[in-house]
């Protein structure tokens, strides 16, 4: 049976709601088959979480690549829909690329052009509701059919003098999807905050939200959530959740724009040796 209304999840971090997520999944999840694959999913599930700056997964079982997270944000921030370089790291983006190798997921190429517009109303009115992002729109209805967005908008308030920010997202895969997408996210809303800052409203971060539609794990799965659920959130559920974990927070002068006046990042062809370089060097540029 179907969870149709399950509560909104609140957590101090993402590693608190990957597996607060998969603990509902695990318990509560309707089975489904969708585009030939199998999956436990809940629907309109919601996440708060306390700290968009604690985003390690430190569950030894998810084995969370934090470098790779990094390298897909970089390629969002690059705003190229090219997987020349990123399908070097993950074969998925191979997979849904068009035959131009290009594909309509890399977040940034929507985001670039609608980000200063936001920018500008937040700081004409910083009680704004309209400081909202689009990516899903009418036309991918008619393009790749490989690669429908999975994110639908993001949305920011600032209320209190802290910034919010919402994702929503029609369909959310529990394990891969949500780990990266949550990082992705909490990385915009920390550099929508620094742009705030540059231009003299002094905002703090505030909560970040994440809504899914649908969100699920696939079969495939299956063995890690119930190992998950069985040992690491038994363990949390008795002891806590550890409430300290790595943080991944942007140095207050890194914004999108500084990050354009360098050299583009991967702009061209590169070896994926050369690109694992890079991303070293970008972290100890732009992470506190």
């Amino acid at each position: 049976r179907f969870n149709m209304n399950f509560k909104n999840i609140t957590c101090k971090n993402a590693n608190q709601a990957f597996v607060e997520g998969l603990a509902s999944l695990y318990f509560h999840g309707g089975d489904i088959k969708s585009r030939g694959f199998t999956a436990k999913e809940n629907l309109f599930v919601s996440f708060e979480i306390d700290d968009p700056t604690q985003l390690d997964i430190e569950v030894p079982a998810r084995k969370f690549n934090e470098d790779y997270a990094i390298l897909e944000w970089l390629w969002y921030l690059n705003a190229d829909p090219s997987v020349e370089n990123i399908g070097k790291f993950a074969q998925i983006w191979n997979d849904i690329a068009d035959t131009r190798g290009n594909v309509e997921s890399n977040y940034g190429y929507y985001l670039r052009s609608q980000w200063d517009w936001i920018i500008a109303e937040l700081i004409n009115d910083p009680d704004s509701r309209r400081a909202t992002v689009v990516i899903n729109n009418s036309s991918h209805k008619y393009k790749n059919e490989k690669d429908y967005p999975c994110t639908q908008y993001l949305h920011f308030f600032i209320r209190e003098n802290e910034l919010h920010m919402l994702t929503s997202m029609r369909s959310n895969d529990a394990v891969f999807g949500f780990c990266n997408d949550v990082f992705t996210f909490c990385l915009f809303q920390q550099l929508m905050k620094n742009e705030l800052n540059s231009r003299g409203l002094n905002v703090k971060i505030g909560k970040y939200y994440h809504f899914a539609g649908s969100f699920h794990v696939y079969e495939r799965h299956y063995n890690m959530m119930e190992k998950i659920c069985k040992n690491y959130y038994a363990k949390c559920l008795e002891n806590g959740y550890p409430q300290h974990l790595k943080r991944f927070e942007l140095k207050p002068e890194f914004t999108w724009s500084s990050f354009q006046k360098h050299v583009r990042f991967l702009s061209a062809p590169q070896e994926k040796s050369d690109i694992e370089d890079i991303v070293k060097s970008y972290k100890r540029w732009i992470f506190k």
